[in-house]
């Protein structure tokens, strides 16, 4: 589904406060980190310090703030983000079910979506939409020992709903009519399960695959224009943040 861009059209100045949050063009430019448990944030959110203090104390509380929702940005309509693609990406999200690339599991958190976008649209970098459990294995270094694990896991969970659908199965035909419509419940259940897990295989599958993909194109050789850049490009050139765009990153997915 593509979202075409939207045009930002500046406020008047005198309707904006004066602050180092907004560029040139009176738009405010996310920024998003990352915890150590790989959630995001974004740092231009008010409240940010006290959003992020309240995580261990009220978790559910912190968990409902991890939204554009309750931004003074997104109800001024004044982040590079517009509102209306804001409310665009958190309806996929949530209708088409946006799952992480790497692991298959549903995205919870918009702003995974919203960073991706960011980073593509902003820096050139494809930053592929990942959830929380998958970045911070990736930052630990453990992504490919807990992904196996879980694979393993799946499998056995896949094997023993296997195992009680063949029993069903073989002991269906010994009961009447009206017995059968008590064990179509379980039967159900396991068959789900069973589905689940081997889908919850195959994401993972696909996500080694993917990420050692990665890992093997970042081992490549460096070239000579590559080593060169590298060597006398300034810290500053480097750390450079480009600013005042008049677009959206017009979400697509």
């Amino acid at each position: 589904m593509v979202h075409y861009k939207d045009d930002i059209k500046p406020s008047p100045s005198t309707q904006i406060e004066h602050s180092s949050d907004y560029n040139e063009n009176n738009i405010v430019m996310p920024e998003f980190t990352i915890d150590e448990d790989g959630i995001p944030y974004c740092t231009k959110q008010p409240g940010y310090e006290k959003i992020i203090a309240i995580k261990k104390q009220y978790p559910r509380e912190f968990e409902k703030m991890l939204n554009c929702q309750h931004c003074d940005h997104y109800k001024k309509n004044d982040c590079y983000f517009p509102r209306s693609e804001i409310d665009k990406i958190e309806e996929d999200r949530v209708k088409q079910n946006i799952k992480c690339l790497l692991c298959g599991m549903k995205i919870d958190r918009p702003f995974s979506i919203m960073m991706s976008e960011l980073y593509k649209d902003q820096y050139k970098v494809n930053l592929p939409v990942i959830c929380c459990t998958c970045y911070a294995g990736l930052e630990r270094g453990t992504f490919e020992s807990t992904s196996k694990r879980r694979m393993i896991l799946f499998f056995i969970s896949f094997i023993t709903s296997i195992y009680f659908l063949s029993m069903y199965l073989q002991t269906i035909f010994s009961f009447t009519w009206y017995s059968i419509i008590v064990i179509i419940v379980p039967f159900a259940f396991w068959g789900y399960i069973s589905f689940r897990d081997l889908k919850s295989m195959y994401y993972l599958h696909q996500g080694r695959k993917y990420y050692k993909k990665l890992m093997n194109a970042q081992k490549r050789e460096k070239t000579k224009e590559e080593i060169f850049k590298e060597k006398y490009t300034d810290d500053d050139d480097k750390n450079r943040h480009p600013e005042g765009a008049y677009y959206s990153p017009g979400y697509e997915y």
